[in-house]
C-alpha cells in the first residue's frame, strides 16, 4: 500500500510543483484529510465494495467539489480504483515531498514544561545549522518524564539531551568500569 501511496502523491506533487499551485494543493489536501478522519462514515462508504462505482465518485465530487482541480481528479481517480482508503498515505508522502521541496521539516520538541518563544526560537536556530534546512516547523510538547533537558525529533533522527538519558548512560558507564 505504501509504494501506491508513493506513486499517487508523487504523480499530484510533479503535477502541481512548477505550476505556483503547490501551496494551494497543500492546503486543500490539509482539510480533505482532515475532512476525513472527522467523518469516518465517508471512509466507510467509500470502502463499501457493494456501493457502485459512479455513487463513489459522485459523493467525492460533491464533497470535494471546492479543491484544486489536480487534487480534486486524483481523489476520483481513488474513488475510481476503490483506493480512497490510502489518502491518508498519499497525503504523508506528500508533505514529505512539499517539505524537502522547501527544504523544512517538522520538529517536535518534548520538554518537561512548555518552552518560551525565545527557547524555542534558539533550539530553532541550533538545529538550523545542524541540519542545514531553511525552516523548522516546532511543535513543543511537554513530556513530564523526561525529569529535565529535551528531546527533539526531527524527521526520522532523535536528538536526546534529556536528563533520563545522561543518567542512563553515566549508569552504564559506571557498571563497565565497575566490571573491568
Amino acid at each position: 500500500m505504501a509504494n501506491s501511496a508513493q506513486k499517487y502523491s508523487q504523480a499530484l506533487f510533479s503535477t502541481v510543483k512548477d505550476t505556483g499551485r503547490l501551496d494551494e494543493v497543500k492546503a486543500d489536501f490539509d482539510e480533505v484529510v482532515k475532512a476525513v478522519r472527522n467523518t469516518p462514515e465517508f471512509l466507510t462508504f467509500m470502502n463499501n465494495p457493494k456501493v457502485p462505482r459512479d455513487s463513489r465518485r459522485e459523493a467525492v465530487a460533491k464533497t470535494f467539489d471546492s479543491v484544486s482541480e489536480p487534487l480534486r481528479n486524483m481523489l476520483l481517480i481513488l474513488s475510481d480504483r476503490n483506493r480512497f482508503s490510502e489518502v491518508e498515505a498519499i497525503h504523508d508522502h506528500f508533505i514529505q515531498n512539499y517539505n524537502a521541496h522547501y527544504k523544512q521539516e517538522n520538529v517536535v520538541i518534548e520538554s518537561v514544561y512548555p518552552l518560551s518563544e525565545e527557547e524555542i526560537e534558539g533550539i530553532g536556530k541550533v538545529f538550523i545549522k545542524k541540519t542545514g534546512l531553511s525552516k523548522l516547523l516546532i511543535e513543543n510538547k511537554v513530556n513530564e518524564g523526561l525529569i529535565g533537558g529535551i528531546r527533539v525529533f526531527i524527521g526520522t533522527k532523535v536528538y536526546d539531551g534529556s536528563l533520563n538519558t545522561q543518567l542512563s548512560d553515566l549508569k552504564n558507564r559506571f557498571r563497565e568500569s565497575t566490571n573491568s
